[in-house]
């Protein structure tokens, strides 16, 4: 039998510190869409496991993203979550200003002789879009490319066939859910858990009832929403249109797939649902989640989300409900490890590659 994670992985400090550097700081992770940057000197400030990250659209259109740290005294450099300056960030501190493209500019009452500016930009961070989704990459050398880490998660790059790059937020929740962030991630990896916990998504989605993630006689990864709904919500007619690319089967399908390490992406026939995890302990986790549908609807004056995310935000609840649960048994000296039953093969494939993540970067030589 397939053994689980050892039970204090999912709570010791040591090894929150070790996902911190072997997972987080060396993966490509999401952390907003485009549609918040489209203009220049539009930024965005976003937490990875403790690292605020600034990211900017420069005045030549490219999108930059730095660390959120002054390079004189190490002060923050933005407060907030978003905003927009003309052609400089300005510390708040001490003045120190830089251009979009993380150039130090400024440097009041400091003669240009004591500092050399070319030597004292901000410090970059990689960054890459995909599908209109932002995501950075703190790897301190040159990482993969986005693309080919996206290619190692089943399905999600067969979700390129709908124009998600097109939608449009039409709403954002944040839940703090006191769970490990590989808690989470489980338990979004297998359905055994919907019958019981879920009564009302199993009714939408009956091949979830058998415990599998996977619907008997289908090759595309979807599976079958009932009665033709085209919308994973808690009326049968939400008025939204359609995604585009959205058509035949698909179109009364629902699609999920986990961009490794810490996103969902959920997508059925008017909506697509990307959940993003950040960490903030070892037993804390923020989840932050955007509504995306066709851009036609959520600029109509009729728009209303209601139905999709009433019943999305329930089985999300539902799901922080057990996961808190888990939480709390995991931490018990009982549990050394749990097991792993042929439904939860999913759950087993995202335990060996963090493992394998994790355990290069603890057997890497200290400097």
């Amino acid at each position: 039998m397939r053994t689980t994670l050892p039970g204090t992985d999912y709570h010791d400090p040591a090894v929150f510190e070790l996902d911190r550097e072997a997972i987080f700081f060396r993966s490509w992770i999401c952390v907003g869409r485009t549609e918040d940057l489209l203009e220049a000197g539009q930024w965005i400030t976003v937490d990875v496991v403790g690292e605020s990250v600034l990211i900017a659209r420069g005045e030549d259109d490219v999108l930059r993203a730095f660390y959120n740290v002054c390079r004189h005294r190490g002060s923050r450099l933005c407060d907030g979550a978003s905003g927009r300056v003309r052609s400089a960030f300005s510390c708040p501190y001490h003045a120190w200003s830089y251009t979009l493209d993380g150039r130090l500019r400024g440097t009041p009452n400091v003669d240009r002789t004591e500092v050399v500016r070319e030597d004292h930009s901000l410090w970059p961070v990689h960054v890459d879009t995909w599908n209109g989704f932002v995501f950075v990459n703190l790897d301190r050398g040159t990482p993969a490319s986005l693309r080919s880490e996206l290619a190692k998660s089943d399905g999600v790059l067969d979700l390129e066939r709908f124009d998600i790059a097109a939608l449009r937020r039409g709403f954002r929740t944040t839940h703090e859910v006191q769970a490990n962030w590989k808690i989470l991630v489980s338990n979004y990896n297998e359905c055994l858990h919907c019958p019981t916990v879920h009564p009302e998504l199993v009714d939408l989605v009956p091949a979830f009832r058998s415990g599998s993630v996977f619907e008997e006689g289908r090759g595309d990864g979807g599976v079958s929403l009932a009665d033709g709904r085209n919308s994973v919500a808690d009326e049968p007619d939400t008025k939204l249109l359609p995604i585009p690319g959205m058509t035949g089967e698909a179109a009364t399908s629902y699609y999920g797939a986990l961009v490794f390490p810490a996103m969902f992406l959920d997508v059925s026939g008017c909506e697509a649902i990307a959940s993003m995890i950040q960490p903030t302990g070892p037993t804390s986790s923020r989840i932050v989640t955007d509504y995306l549908f066709h851009p036609d609807s959520v600029s109509s004056e009729d728009f209303d989300p209601g139905p999709v995310v009433r019943f999305n935000e329930l089985v999300a609840q539902q799901d922080n409900a057990v996961c808190e649960r888990a939480q709390k048994g995991v931490m018990s000296r009982a549990f050394v490890h749990g097991v792993y039953p042929e439904k939860d093969a999913e759950v087993y494939e995202f335990d060996l590659r963090y493992r394998q993540l994790r355990d290069a970067v603890d057997a890497a030589p200290r400097c």
